[in-house]
């Protein structure tokens, strides 16, 4: 079998993450002498991580998260909030400050 229809098998098995490895050892060429076992390994390797990046894609894109805004893009005409607070708490800047611990002194009996 040619490797051109090796390929045409694992993408109707929807072994794709297999199938750009077989075209990265293909391109490679007889560069790296690798073993049967070397060989099935790295196939089933790139499938995993294939499937896994898949999967991750998909849960996100499931998951429906906001489009990321920065504080620049946000019109603080339209909004109640205060930009100078807003920026405040998103420097962080209050948590660089050292805290006062409070003071704690044993009650005295009367």
């Amino acid at each position: 079998m040619s490797e051109h229809s090796h390929l045409i098998r694992l993408q109707k098995l929807r072994l794709y993450g297999m199938a750009e490895a077989w075209r990265e050892l293909q391109a490679e060429g007889h560069r790296q002498a690798l073993s049967n076992e070397a060989l099935l390994l790295r196939l089933l390797d790139a499938e995993q991580a294939d499937r896994q990046a898949r999967s991750l894609s998909y849960q996100l894109k499931a998951a429906r998260f906001p489009v990321h805004r920065d504080l620049s893009s946000i019109d603080w005409s339209e909004t109640p909030l205060e930009s100078a607070r807003i920026e405040q708490l998103a420097s962080g800047s209050y948590c660089k400050r050292p805290a006062r611990p409070p003071i704690h002194r044993p009650l005295q009996s009367p």
